[in-house]
């Protein structure tokens, strides 16, 4: 694996933890097939939520894989 691709994985699970997922959480979803798009949209809208500035996503933004 190269150093950009583990910088990327390194930086998404910082971000999930820091909205409130466990890497074990976001293990299980990207093993059930969520992609990782998803997941970030999810921590985002996490985050906008813990900040109180939350706002649902768009339906078309929402895929099923």
């Amino acid at each position: 694996m190269r150093r950009a691709q583990v910088a990327a994985i390194n930086k998404l699970a910082v971000a999930g933890e820091q909205a409130g997922f466990t890497l074990e959480q976001m293990i299980q979803l990207l093993d059930s097939g969520l992609s990782a798009e998803t997941l970030l949209e999810m921590i985002a809208w996490r985050f906008e939520a813990m900040q109180g500035t939350s706002r649902p996503l768009a339906a078309s933004s929402w895929r099923m894989v």
